[in-house]
């Protein structure tokens, strides 16, 4: 017996599984009385069962297995971990439970199948069950139908699909046993009841006996009604509503039998696709001369056609030719056929053949004048089916016309298909208007003289009189004849409507909607946890005064340990140096004797005992500034430092670290030597706690936001879990003592990795943090560990509820140490606690709007409930899935506020619903969507049902709770409900009122609102209804409160004089109840409130508004001045918000925020990160782009919201604010100028012109403003802003003209005629005159003010164009074009006739005439200003093109001037006067020379760019040739000036200026001025003074002494050269009146310079990386010309170009060209460039990878890796599978391979200027290099880049030639070749005549050939081939150094050289000839002479000496990876 009971000792679960089947069924019986009574679904003691449930169904014990299947019953209904069982649980009834003997088993199995279903698993069930239609024993099969039978009956075909089981059907009817079949059967008819005709079409392929007996079932079914008997857990609402109208009327009960769907057999079809079956020539028979063959067409199309449903696809071409046929064709038979195939299509296609719909219809009517009464017949299907895509609507004008048709037969037929069409007709389809047609027209047929016209016409009307019902019928019939009435009145009665028309008793149920259904109505939620704000050591309660206060303080930089709340502080980097150990010991000997430093480190325990301790006893002697913190704490962790084994030295040198913490200056350098140490020794049992106390005492130093994060990374990283757990309970206590001072989303992710760890002690701990930071976050932490496992979250919500109610505890440590002393003279303010943490900035939120689609829209103002029913179902999808979301949900408030307002009940409770969890969702963001979705709730307050109205209650607090009370209760949307609403409304909504308003805070709600509504309140104070008087008297009191007694007495001036008593009499009841006023402030203490407000203001400002430089302190006095200037803006647009900023979070922050982000969007917009600001009109996302940059910007946010408000009011209100911040706040305006102009050009946009007039006073004041500050407008900010204002020019109103043509005058002042001038020219491209007209006047007062320069791109264009509109029609524009032709006259004299080209007859002379009338009292010449000078970045301007190279703003750059300040000026003026003298240069220039001190020499780049674009004669400096002087002259010029501190430095680059040799005769500033003067004229437009001063360089250049003077000069050469290479590729090639000549003399003398200049080590390594890059990008641009090609020197200044690209390769600063060619690889890719121009950029890449590993030394490591990665960045791998080509992928692979190859694993160190590395794909690819072994055949290379290796290997300066085709001979010699490679005899032979072929054919390609075979042989014919030629190569110099030997040169050093296999060839021959080449390209000899001496030199030097085989062995195995016994071979001599 006791044996018997033993397993009833055994834990629960261990019984369940027992062998003993008593054990178990113990086990069953004791679940099933335990699983119920666990009140936590989600309890973890679920979780310990759910593995087990598949063995309880499948108990082996038939009694046990009973039991077994009712514990899982138990736990199903109560487990929340049951849906997982599901699948495995169904498998397991299936098997053993659904054909088990015993019935109770059957039927328990089948429970717990429907159980699992209705917990939402019904998908899962259906498929394990229709798994067990294919099992063996019939029994399970017929159990598994009958199973889905029952749960079809029970749920309905929206939970159980019946379209998989229409496919099972025919296979199970024909099973063998008659119980399948039986089960089948009754399946079959379940499937009727629910879904009737849609189930016949796919029974035809059962027997006819089948289907006969399966019919006859049905008919047994009549028209019974289905109704769901069991629910889902998510359909209890549709149960509790169905139960609740149980009882009423059947009209009611439709709706919800509604639900029961209605499917469409169509859905059950397989579509077929006919287009493909058509055969080829089928269009052509179709369209054939002979009917015979269209007969056919048609026949074979007709049997496609009549398939059920048709795929969609193109059936244009078919449609055209049916057409065709119904309408023209002649032949009957075609036509019946072609009408019958129409009829197929339009129903296989259904709704998809609407395109084709009305053309169709408009031809069949007008066919129907056909007499064949087969025809007709077919025509009438073909209409009919063609219908049904289409409306009535849709069809009116062709039915109207075809009615109006004189042939009656067709008016018959015409008034037959309306009969039929309008039984498809609802009454909502025909309004009024449609319905006044209608019946007008066939009225008229109804008189018609044709017997069958009038009674197809009575039919019509009749089906109409039965649809739309009598009354409305009988407006537009007017007198019709008795008769005729009667016959449609007989027509209506018999007519059969096709569609189901709710009658229209309705009203009648009116009386019983009054009674409530609490049963279908949840109570309102009002569990809603508040929004928590709280700040460290604040209780809940006083934490309504802090959100705006605490924002501000994270600004300023206040707050605990220097840190804002939530991790707003930001650790700052530690100043104090690193020392090393030995500095360490020197710096501690001065304070410690030498016996102690030596001490702490010896192996006696004892004796480091005695150390250690006098250590601390010294240091606390010490005064704090004496000690060397850093040397102690090195000098204390010495091995075995805080490792010490010995627990007592351990603790002492604890307590010394300690104490150095405390009493000394320890910075992080300190605790970085410490830290890790420390976090080890933290789950030490004895000293452990002692290491807590010592973090805490170095983050009070240090600080904790340093010290946490570190902490938590180093104990994560160790294995012991001890360490771990006790981390996180010190994090815990040291935020508790701290305050939260850390980032909330890294610590959150911590506390993640601590819930998963396997240690439980670990997971508590990270539970018990994560309580600590609920008290400072509040419920919204949950948020972000709802995904973690159940039974952790109930844990985690244990911990919680602990910590409710509870207020986080008052900051003990860090306040002295952190706290700002800025703030000192505060007193007793609130600054010295942390920041508020904005809990809702932490939320992840999702952007909806991308799901959001207007379809969705369209569906949610559908005519039909159940769409709009479905589309609210889809947004409460989205806004699930979502849970928190973005601001951006464009039109969904104003859909959901008409859906509030809905008929349909239902529908208007599920839309309150859906908008109460969309406020839950957005937020903080519900403020701006308030005005459109309010008057939704409202309206549904006045619903008469009481459920509607609690539910809108719910909402609108729901939303309150987000938004607050003053944003929902605001722009007149209350006044206007409370105007028109219902009794229900008033009620409601007074009460709300008077709650809500009474405890509200003082001046917290908007005064103007309550004003509005206090008339209604009045009016309601005698209102009939007993609730709305009710409530309006419960509101007085609150809205006294607010408004007080006087304010709401002066509104009794508007009441009745018979209603002014009652509403006096309830005034003065509520008059005493008002609350005593607080006592106003004393002046004194309100004046020092506004100062401390001031100065406030003022530190409230972020660091980046520090007076800029320049302004000096007055900045700084002026900013503390504008504060109460700013605030006064505030109060008078939005109110005081003094007071209310204590009592709700509203944001007074200056309106424009100073910040440095302008030139980050410039930045972003240049590089097409963001849209382009060009648009004809604004889209939404143009608009939504500016918000998020506003935002970004710190745009104040009520600002924001009446700027993008959709009340014009609202924008004038903006503008007034931004008018009035301007003079206060002219700085953060500038800051902001391109956000302010891009909102005002879509204000241009708006149809009020008092917005436009209010923009452009205020556009005036801005510019005027900004233009006295000195600023010059961006480029981005002109053209996102000028081509807006041109179209202003053509404004119809002169207030709006007048306005626009003074800003672009001020503009000019800011931003550079010449840039403004093409804005006016685009204009002239407008259809409106008046625009043209303005844009001509703007153009001629440009030209008079600033002369021909505003002539872009140059004059001849600008005036061409502008005498284009003397011909214009206006005369306004041909006046305006006159005058300003006639300003160019005054500029240019004579010359504006030819600079106006060919005009007609007719415009010259009136030209002329205006000239000639104008000339009379004019002066000719006047000279212009000088235009503002704004820095010129090189590339950019109006073109827009990407800007390199960015000068820096605040240095102007006048042409090569030297300024100088102080003592210095009038020498250096002095000198400056001489040595322009000597030159010939201008005065002007002279002048410059004074404008700007300090200014280094600079190059006038504007300029350049200037000559560059315009040819013509303007205002420039001129060179004269014979002025240019002598170098030699120029640098042994000696000034008297004393040298320059600076050198010449182009702004944006960056060089070291190199020491001169003390020998050197060259003065440096005389030389830099010289140097300077002459590289200015290699820009310039004239050939000869550019070749002039390039061949000076090359003097220069030439001379090895003062060649090093150019170093420093190196850029500025090189940037001119390149402009003036592009000035010749762009300008003078494309020019054909430019001599060629010169193109080539110029490409010559530059390249030849370049040439000289990288040939020089010392200067070619000067050159920086971006101009590198530009120089490479023109010389392949050159390479790539083919106009220079066909020139006659064209090849060879290919070549020329082509050996200079190399030399750059080879000789430029390895860096610097390295990345730089990556960088053009990156554009060449991002452009789109051509395939040629990338191929060249690659080869350059492959010609750096092939010389990288002899220059890796000079490589910056960390450059090329941020290069590569920003490659990998631009361009993922995964993206370049759509490309048509991967080369430049595999080009930076083999990048990463050769770097990895050279580096090794020290690569992994070289990622520091890449930002988180770690996860980036340059980080995996290298790890996986790094990893990979290498092989022997690709040298470490994968299979996936030994194409770009092997192209590597390819000569990169070559150009890119194309393999020629082989001989038919060559290819045969090449087969006979590669068979001997292939026989082993032969091999060797093979491979020497391989190489032989190779030699004689360079250009022959073997690659066809090894493609076919393995890559093992590849590589054996590759070491092969290079074997034979290290061999032929060593016979080569046997045979040269026995030449040299017996003497046989003596044709010069060249006849030395052997070359092989020729034995007549020169070498001499050739050098003469290549000498002369090279003379012809403009390059020196010398060099020539030079190199052959060498080659001689080596070759003869190479003679003489023996070649060690060993080296080329050596060489062999490297390069292939072959081990050899390199002794074998030391002794071998060749």
């Amino acid at each position: 017996m006791e044996e018997d009971t033993e397993y009833l000792k055994l834990p629960l679960e261990d019984r369940c599984v027992h062998k003993l089947w008593k054990a178990r069924l113990s086990g069953y019986e004791e679940c099933t009385k335990h699983f119920p009574k666990i009140v936590d679904e989600r309890s973890p003691e679920f979780n310990k069962f759910a593995p087990l449930m598949k063995k309880f169904v499948t108990d082996s014990n038939a009694v046990a297995q009973e039991k077994a299947l009712d514990a899982v019953l138990a736990f199903v209904e109560n487990a929340h971990v049951a849906g997982r069982t599901a699948g495995d649980v169904t498998n397991g009834i299936v098997q053993k439970c659904l054909a088990a003997p015993k019935r109770g088993t059957q039927e328990k199995a089948l429970e717990v199948i429907l159980l699992y279903c209705e917990i939402e698993k019904y998908e899962v069930v259906q498929e394990e069950l229709m798994k067990g239609f294919t099992q063996k024993n019939p029994k399970v099969v017929a159990a598994c139908v009958r199973s889905i039978a029952t749960a079809l009956r029970e749920f309905g075909p929206k939970v159980i699909n019946p379209k998989p089981l229409i496919k099972q059907m025919h296979t199970l009817l024909e099973d063998r046993d008659k119980n399948v079949r039986e089960e089948s059967k009754k399946m079959v008819i379940e499937m009727y009841r629910w879904i009737r005709q849609a189930l016949k079409p796919q029974m035809s392929s059962l027997k006819p006996v089948q289907i006969q007996e399966l019919e006859a079932e049905f008919d047994k079914l009549g028209n019974e009604k289905v109704v769901q008997t069991r629910f889902l857990r998510s359909q209890q609402e549709l149960k509790a509503k169905i139960e609740a109208q149980a009882d009423e009327e059947e009209e009611e009960d439709e709706e919800v039998e509604a639900d029961a769907p209605e499917l469409d057999p169509f859905e059950f079809l397989e579509p077929v696709d006919i287009l493909s079956k058509l055969p080829k020539d089928f269009y052509e028979k179709a369209e054939a001369t002979k009917w015979k063959d269209r007969k056919e067409a048609v026949d074979l199309l007709l049997p496609l056609t009549q398939n059920a449903k048709l795929e969609s696809g193109d059936y244009h071409d078919l449609m055209k030719v049916l057409k065709k046929i119904i309408g023209k064709d002649t032949n009957v038979m075609i036509v019946a056929v072609a009408a019958q195939c129409l009829t197929g299509l339009a129903k296989g296609l259904k709704k998809k053949f609407s395109p084709f719909a009305l053309s169709f219809t408009e031809t069949i009517l007008e066919k129907f004048k056909e007499k064949k009464i087969n025809v007709v017949t077919a025509l009438r299907d073909a209409i009919d089916a063609v219908f049904q895509a289409t409306n009535i609507e849709a069809i009116q004008e062709t039915v109207g016309a075809a009615l109006a048709n004189k042939n009656p037969q067709v008016k018959a037929e015409t008034a037959a298909f309306l009969s039929r069409a309008f039984c498809y007709c609802t009454p909502a389809v025909f309004n009024k208007k449609l319905l006044k047609v209608y019946v007008t027209d066939l009225v008229k047929t109804l008189n018609e003289s044709d017997p069958t016209v009038r009674d197809n016409s009575a039919v019509a009307l009749g089906v109409m009189l039965r649809v739309v019902g009598e009354k409305q019928i009988m407006l537009f019939i007017g007198e019709v004849e008795n008769l005729k009435m009667q016959k449609i009145k007989e027509a209506a009665e018999k007519a059969e409507l096709k569609v189901k028309i709710s009658a229209p008793k309705a009203k009648k149920a009116a009386p019983k909607k009054e009674a409530p259904t609490p049963a279908a109505e949840p109570p309102p939620s009002t569990t809603a946890p508040p929004r928590k704000v709280v700040k460290a050591g604040v209780k809940p309660g006083a934490s309504s005064t802090g959100p705006a206060k605490g924002r501000k303080r994270l600004k300023g930089g206040g707050g605990v340990g220097g840190g804002g709340g939530g991790g707003g502080g930001v650790v700052e980097e530690c100043t104090e140096a690193e020392i090393s150990l030995e500095e360490a010991i020197e710096k501690a000997s001065q304070v410690l004797p030498e016996d102690v430093i030596s001490g702490v480190t010896d192996a006696n325990w004892k004796t480091r005992l005695a150390a250690v301790e006098s250590f601390g006893n010294t240091i606390q002697t010490l005064d704090r500034s004496e000690i060397p913190c850093q040397a102690l704490v090195r000098v204390l962790a010495q091995k075995p430092g805080f490792k010490d084994n010995n627990f007592q030295v351990l603790k002492l040198r604890l307590e010394a670290l300690k104490t150095l913490a405390e009493n000394s200056d320890f910075t992080r350098r300190s605790g970085e030597v410490c830290i890790q140490d420390l976090v080890e020794k933290l789950g030490d049992p004895k000293n452990g706690s002692l290491c807590g106390e010592v973090l805490m005492n170095i983050a009070e130093a240090a600080k904790l936001q340093w010290v946490g994060p570190e902490v938590m990374t180093r104990a994560f990283v160790q294995k012991s879990p001890k360490i771990q757990e006790m981390a996180l309970k010190w994090l815990s206590d040291a935020i508790t003592d701290f305050g939260f001072v850390l980032q909330p989303k890294a610590l959150i992710g911590d506390i993640k990795k601590a819930l998963a760890h396997t240690n439980p002690g670990v997971r508590t701990a990270g539970i018990s943090l994560c309580g600590t930071i609920y008290l400072y976050m509040g419920a919204t932490l949950r948020v972000f560990f709802e995904d973690e496992k159940p039974a952790l979250l109930q844990q985690i919500d244990s911990e919680f509820e602990k910590m409710n109610g509870t207020s986080p505890p008052a900051p003990t440590r860090g306040l002295n140490r952190g706290s700002s002393t800025e703030n000192d003279d505060d007193g007793d303010d609130v600054d010295s606690g942390p920041a508020v943490i904005n809990v809702q900035d932490l939320v992840p939120r999702t952007n909806i709007s991308d799901q959001l689609t207007s379809s969705l829209f369209t569906e949610l103002s559908d005519k039909n409930w159940k769409v709009r029913n479905e589309a609210l179902q889809k947004v409460s999808n989205i806004i699930s899935e979502a849970k928190f979301i973005k601001g951006d949900i464009s039109e969904l408030p104003t859909a959901l506020c008409a859906r509030m307002m809905d008929t349909n009940k239902n529908l208007a409770l599920e839309a309150l619903r859906l908008t109460a969890s969309l406020s839950a969702a957005l937020g903080p963001n519900c403020k701006p969507h308030t005005r459109n979705i309010v008057p939704g709730m409202l309206a549904a307050l006045g619903d008469s049902k009481q459920n509607v109205r609690q539910q809108a209650l719910s909402t609108l607090n729901s939303w309150v709770e987000q938004t607050g009370l003053k944003e929902t209760v605001d722009g007149e949307v209350f006044s206007d409900a409370l105007k028109s609403g219902s009794p229900f409304l008033k009620s409601e909504l007074f009460l709300w009122m008077a709650e809500k308003l009474k405890d509200a805070p003082p001046k917290s709600v908007n005064k103007e609102e309550l004003h509005a509504c206090t008339q209604y309140l009045f009016m309601a104070l005698e209102d009939r209804n007993a609730d709305v008087r009710k409530g309006a008297n419960e509101a007085v009191l609150p809205f006294m409160i607010h408004l007080g007694y006087d304010g709401m007495v002066k509104h009794t001036s508007k009441v009745k004089p018979s209603s002014k008593n009652t509403v006096m009499q309830a005034l003065e009841k509520a008059k005493p109840n008002l609350p005593a006023r607080p006592q106003p402030k004393p002046k004194a203490a309100a004046v020092g409130g506004a100062g401390r407000g001031a100065g406030g203001a003022a530190a409230e400002r972020p660091q980046a508004s520090a007076p800029a430089a320049g302004r000096g302190a007055a900045a700084g006095v002026k900013k503390g001045l504008r504060a109460p200037s700013a605030t006064r803006t505030y109060e008078r647009y939005w109110g005081s918000g003094s007071s209310r900023k204590d009592q709700e979070e509203v944001d007074t922050s200056p309106l424009l925020q100073l910040n440095n982000l302008k030139q980050q969007r410039a930045s972003d917009e240049q590089r097409l990160r963001v849209l382009r600001w060009d648009f004809a009109t604004p889209r939404q996302e143009f608009i939504t782009q500016l918000k998020d940059q506003m935002t970004a910007a710190g745009l104040n946010r009520q600002l924001m919201s009446n700027m993008f408000h959709q009340d014009f009011k609202f924008h004038i209100k903006a503008i007034d604010a931004l008018n009035e911040d301007l003079n206060s706040n002219l700085p953060a305006c500038i800051a902001n100028l391109d956000l302010v102009l891009r909102w005002l050009t879509i204000r241009f946009f708006d149809t009020n012109p008092s917005v436009i007039m209010k923009a452009m006073d205020y556009l005036q004041q801005v510019f005027q403003c900004v233009s006295e500050e000195g600023y010059h407008l961006l480029d981005h900010e002109a053209y996102s802003f000028l081509p807006f204002l041109v179209t202003k020019f053509g404004d119809p109103k002169d207030a709006i003209r007048g306005p626009a043509r003074n800003i672009a005058k001020l503009i000019c002042n800011i931003y550079p005629a010449s840039k403004v001038s093409p804005y006016m020219m685009d204009g002239l491209k407008a259809k409106n005159a008046r625009q043209r007209a303005e844009c001509l006047e703007a153009m001629g007062n440009l030209i008079e003010v600033y002369g021909m320069s505003v002539c872009q791109p140059s004059p001849g264009v600008a005036l061409k164009e502008i005498a284009k509109q003397i011909a214009d029609r206006d005369n306004s524009v041909r006046n305006a074009a006159l005058n300003a032709l006639v300003q160019v006259y005054f500029r240019e004299g004579e010359k504006v006739f030819k600079l106006v080209g060919n005009l007609s007859d007719k415009d010259m002379s009136l030209l002329e005439e205006r000239i000639k009338r104008a000339a009379k009292n004019r002066p000719v010449i006047k000279k212009p200003p000088v235009e503002p000078e704004v820095p010129t970045v090189r590339g950019g301007g109006a073109s827009g093109r990407a800007n390199r190279v960015i000068p820096t703003p605040a240095q102007p750059a006048p042409v090569i001037t030297r300024e100088r300040e102080g003592a210095d000026g009038a020498t250096g003026g002095e000198q400056s006067s001489l040595l322009k003298s000597r030159f010939g240069m201008r005065n002007q220039q002279q002048q410059q020379s004074s404008a700007n001190a300090n200014a280094p020499f600079k190059i006038d780049y504007g300029l350049i760019e200037k000559l560059l674009e315009d040819n013509d004669t303007t205002e420039r400096p001129q060179y004269k040739i014979e002025e240019i002087p002598d170098m030699n002259s120029l640098l042994n010029y000696k000034p008297v000036c004393p040298t320059p501190a600076s050198r010449l430095t182009r702004p944006g680059f960056t060089a070291t200026s190199r020491p001169v040799s003390s020998g050197a005769q060259i003065d440096t500033e005389g030389a830099a001025q010289a140097i300077n003067l002459v590289i200015s004229q290699v820009a310039t437009p004239d050939a000869n003074t550019v070749i002039t001063a390039l061949s000076q360089l090359d003097e220069v250049l030439q001379s090895d002494e003062r060649s090093t003077q150019l170093a420093p000069h190196i850029d500025q050469l090189l940037i001119l050269a390149t402009l003036q290479y592009r000035l010749v590729l762009n300008t003078k090639m494309a020019n054909p009146n430019v001599n060629k000549e010169e193109c080539i003399k110029i490409y010559r003398s530059l390249t030849n310079c370049l040439m000289m200049i990288f040939n020089n080590k010392q200067l070619g390594t000067q050159a920086t990386r971006d101009v590198l890059r530009d120089v490479v990008h023109v010389l392949i641009n050159i390479l790539l010309d083919p106009r220079l090609a066909q020139l006659e020197d064209g090849p060879q200044i290919i070549r020329a170009i082509n050996v200079l690209v190399v030399r750059i390769v080879e000789k430029a600063q390895f860096t610097h060209v390295f990345s730089a060619l990556l960088k053009l690889l990156h554009e060449s890719v991002g452009s789109g460039g051509g395939c040629k121009f990338t191929e060249l950029v690659m080869k350059c890449n492959w010609k750096v990878i092939r010389i990288l590993p002899t220059r890796s030394n000079d490589l910056d490591l960390d450059q090329i890796l941020l290069d590569v990665h920003n490659f990998l960045v631009a361009y993922p791998v995964n993206t370049w599978a759509e490309r048509p080509s991967d080369t430049p992928l595999r080009t930076i692979k083999t990048v990463i391979h050769t770097l990895c190859k050279v580096y090794g694993t020290n690569i992994l160190s070289h990622f520091s200027k890449i930002e988180n590395a770690q996860g980036s794909e340059l980080h995996k690819y290298l790890t996986k290099t790094l990893k990979k072994p290498k092989t022997e055949d690709d040298g470490g290379v994968g299979d996936s880049n030994r194409l770009a290796a092997a192209q590597v290997t390819s000569d990169s300066a070559e150009s890119v030639k194309s393999p020629k085709r082989l001989s038919k001979t060559a290819h045969n010699t090449l087969s006979e070749i590669f068979r001997k490679i292939g026989s082993k005899e032969n091999t060797k032979e093979g491979l020497i005549q391989l190489y032989e072929f190779k030699q004689k054919h360079p250009e022959a390609d073997i690659e066809p050939f090894l493609r076919k075979s393995s890559q093992f042989f590849q590589n054996y014919i590759e070491r092969g081939l290079k074997r034979v030629e290290m061999e032929r190569q060593a016979e080569g110099k046997v045979a040269a150094s026995q030449a040299s030997e017996n003497g046989s040169n003596s044709a010069g050093p060249l006849a030395s050289i052997q070359v092989p296999d020729t034995a007549n060839f020169n070498m001499n021959e050739l050098v003469a000839q290549f000498k002369s080449i090279a003379a012809r390209a403009g390059f020196d000899n010398t060099y020539i002479d030079t190199a052959v001496k060498d080659i001689c030199s080596a070759e003869n030097k190479g003679s003489g000496e023996r070649l060690d085989i060993s080296e080329y062995i050596k060489t062999l195995s490297s390069d292939y990876g072959i081990e050899q016994n390199k002794e074998q071979f030391s002794s071998h001599d060749q």
